[in-house]
């Protein structure tokens, strides 16, 4: 069995997961954040930074791979050099 993704976030971010109000996890598609690591079905660890104090247990539920220009404007913002974005929908 394939250990979690951890995904550590800030916490703007971790919050509005925690929330349910952020289903969508944006990264820089590549070695770390593709269709292989990002399966559907696999087991998310969503951290508050890199600390043991506030995690969540999620489940990939989807994968899309998005060119830059059709990913959201605050991601184009942090990933600007990314030619293509993993969207990871997390339930």
């Amino acid at each position: 069995m394939e250990k979690p993704l951890f995904i550590p976030l800030r916490r703007e971010w971790f919050d509005k997961i925690d929330r349910g109000e952020k289903t969508i996890e944006y990264r820089a598609y590549g070695p770390r954040w593709n269709e292989r690591t990002c399966q559907i079905g696999r087991a998310v660890v969503v951290s508050l930074g890199y600390g043991k104090q506030r995690r969540l247990s999620k489940v990939i539920s989807s994968f899309t791979p998005l060119n830059w220009a059709e990913a959201p404007e605050e991601v184009q913002a942090i990933y600007p050099d990314a030619a293509f974005i993993a969207a990871i929908g997390l339930r």
